[in-house]
């Protein structure tokens, strides 16, 4: 009888054991507010004030041309569109002034698609580094489509994940 007591005491120890070491071993997880993440972002604040210098620099070029436009529509006008020459040049003007819109439309995609690319890239890598340093099981991305139905405010670690890739992104971290 003293072996079962002893196999039962053991496997009680043993399964208190396991407990204990699977309680104290639970992931650690947590979620963030992708967009105010992405928005609080330093370095996305950056790319906006250069996209907006570009975009403002490639009106200005489409301010030029359809001024120049107005002015060769309104020569016509007041000639009665006898003159060839500038009906010809008017023509030749628009369809550079349609095509070089076309083109610098292209260009502010082509540069939001760049930017948005690289920010999410350098997100994403120090979101990976916090988790990391902070022994992060689990770091959620919550978008507000359906991703995280449901987590305790307790579990968003947003603000600290702004301030950390700031930080990061500065050099102070």
């Amino acid at each position: 009888m003293k072996v079962g007591v002893l196999v039962a005491v053991s496997l009680s120890l043993f399964a208190m054991g396991w407990l204990i070491y699977e309680k104290t071993q639970a992931p650690k997880m947590a979620y963030v507010n992708i967009q105010q993440v992405f928005n609080g972002f330093d370095l996305k604040k950056e790319y906006e004030k250069k996209f907006t210098q570009s975009k403002n620099s490639r009106e200005r070029i489409l301010d030029s041309l359809e001024s120049e436009l107005r002015f060769l529509g309104k020569k016509i006008e007041t000639e009665n569109a006898k003159n060839k020459e500038d009906i010809n040049n008017f023509s030749l003007k628009r369809e550079r002034y349609v095509e070089k819109k076309r083109l610098l439309e292209e260009d502010n995609a082509k540069q939001t698609k760049q930017y948005d690319n690289e920010i999410i890239l350098q997100m994403n890598q120090y979101v990976k580094d916090y988790g990391k340093e902070n022994k992060y099981t689990f770091i959620y991305g919550s978008d507000g489509n359906g991703s995280i139905m449901y987590a305790p405010d307790s579990k968003d670690i947003t603000k600290e994940i702004t301030d950390y890739i700031n930080a990061r992104y500065k050099g102070t971290n």
